[in-house]
């Protein structure tokens, strides 16, 4: 989102930031259907309503899209969700992307 100002953007923390371009881009190489990912959004939703005490986060909503649609789309299987999520918990807070970058990022197609 270049020039917009940091503290209008709707992300508190870097992984929702990466949850959101995840999605956007497996939408873009795979082609799936935006009707799809936002009716599995709303049914996360919905279901989060209906849970007891669950706290808020709308960007734990859209991971769980991601995952449905790709599951659905035959990407992912259930399985190796659970497996990669326990891998990711495992590691040490903070491994990675101590912050938020809300600049574009430049990539100089002559170094790569």
């Amino acid at each position: 989102m270049p020039g917009a100002d940091p503290a209008q953007l709707g992300f508190e923390h870097p992984w929702e930031i990466r949850a959101f371009a995840m999605a956007v881009t497996a939408h873009n190489q795979l082609g799936f259907d935006w009707s799809r990912f936002q009716a599995a959004l709303i049914a996360s939703i919905q279901q989060w309503e209906g849970a007891d005490d669950t706290p808020w986060s709308y960007y734990q909503h859209w991971v769980a899209a991601l995952e449905a649609v790709l599951t659905d789309h035959g990407v992912l299987s259930g399985e190796a969700v659970d497996r990669q999520t326990r891998d990711v918990l495992a590691l040490p807070p903070n491994r990675n992307h101590h912050q938020a970058h809300t600049e574009p990022i430049a990539i100089d197609r002559a170094r790569a």
